[in-house]
């Protein structure tokens, strides 16, 4: 008994001893991981924190965040940063995160792929072609979902020569296109508007004489083969609505065009003050007229508010209200949604070329459609 007494002692004393030893190295391990690994743990401090903050700012997200980057522009940044730290993490003000996180954004290039309809592609022929086949899908799912409206709308172009059907979208590059139609194949005028669409008239497939059947579907126009090609070319419909607007700002003779159309009554409703009396009201009106037909200037009449072009929240403020009024200017072609405009899920459209991704797909438009030896003109 006494031997083992002793012996049990002995053993416990030996264990304590190894236990406190190991932690002893381990601690001296994990220390010395800590002064080696100091930029790495600063670089995922930095990290999470820039994705914590992004994801605060910016609400809730679907899906997972990238990982940022490591890049020269952020590293500047973390070795500003750094140099005030707690408990290991780099304080950083929002400030300075908000554009670290810029930063690295800005000089991240995700790997090309098709990912969804707005993605730009390079310009792999293979890889165009399939993004056109995307939208074609995502479109006919959108119109399915929607139960396939009918806004009754062709405004289709059939050039037989090139065996295509031209769908024109207005604020899209229609105007260069139509040019280049009625140049090539359309009616030749020396006089008057040359340019005008009607020009292209022989070529317009009216909608009261489409063939009986399933809406336009399967090339249900008149002289317009089973086999013809139909494509447009779409803008996004805020770009469209500014590019619209800001002609008057830019021309004065879009300035005069465009007057009865939004430009006065925007400048009257957006302006109006309620104290004025009818006959000053009716002075500040009539002198509105003469300068917009460039017969009268600011300076003539300092205190009438009407003298200047319209703003652009006075210009959304008049297509709200006519909209609401029922208003047929509310409408105008230039601002139109386009799956109205072009009718577009009653129309079969084979290609869709976003105009933002201009270079590397109107190429693709062109070979298509046989007018590649014109592609200077349209690029």
């Amino acid at each position: 008994m006494t031997q083992n007494y002793v012996i049990l002692p002995y053993r416990g004393w030996m264990f304590y001893r190894l236990l406190n030893t190991l932690i002893v190295i381990s601690f001296l391990s994990l220390w010395y991981v800590i002064i080696t690994n100091q930029e790495t743990l600063n670089w995922y401090f930095v990290d999470r924190a820039s994705l914590d903050y992004k994801a605060e700012v910016s609400g809730p997200v679907q899906g997972q965040l990238p990982q940022l980057p490591p890049n020269d522009h952020f590293q500047g940044i973390v070795e500003e940063v750094k140099a005030e730290s707690k408990e290991g993490q780099v304080i950083v003000s929002p400030e300075e995160m908000n554009h670290a996180v810029e930063t690295a954004e800005n000089n991240f290039e995700p790997a090309p792929g098709i990912e969804d309809v707005m993605q730009v592609f390079p310009d792999e022929p293979f890889q165009i072609l399939q993004q056109f086949e995307e939208r074609n899908e995502v479109i006919k799912d959108l119109c399915e979902l929607e139960k396939n409206p009918n806004y009754r709308q062709s405004n289709m172009y059939y050039f037989p020569k090139l065996e295509a059907t031209w769908m024109p979208l207005y604020g899209a590059s229609s105007t260069l296109w139509k040019k280049f139609f009625i140049d090539k194949y359309g009616r030749k005028r020396t006089s008057g508007d040359i340019f005008n669409i009607v020009n292209l008239r022989k070529f317009y497939l009216p909608l009261e004489k489409a063939r009986k059947g399933n809406g336009l579907k399967n090339r249900q126009m008149p002289k317009e083969p089973d086999d013809s090609l139909r494509f447009t070319i779409i803008k996004h419909p805020l770009a469209r609505l500014i590019a619209h607007f800001k002609k008057p700002q830019l021309d004065r003779g879009e300035l005069v065009a465009l007057k009865d159309q939004w430009v006065r009554p925007s400048i009257i409703l957006g302006r109006n003050d309620p104290s004025w009396t009818d006959e000053k009201k009716a002075r500040f009106e009539l002198e509105l007229d003469l300068w917009i037909d460039g017969k009268l200037t600011p300076e003539q009449s300092p205190n009438n508010t009407f003298l200047s072009a319209p703003t652009f929240s006075e210009f959304v403020r008049f297509i709200i209200d006519a909209d609401d009024k029922g208003d047929k200017r509310a409408y105008n072609v230039h601002w139109r949604p386009i799956s109205e405009w072009l009718d577009i899920c009653q129309n079969d459209i084979d290609i869709i070329v976003k105009l933002e991704n201009f270079k590397s797909e109107i190429p693709m438009l062109l070979e298509e459609i046989d007018l590649t030896d014109h592609e200077e003109y349209f690029l």
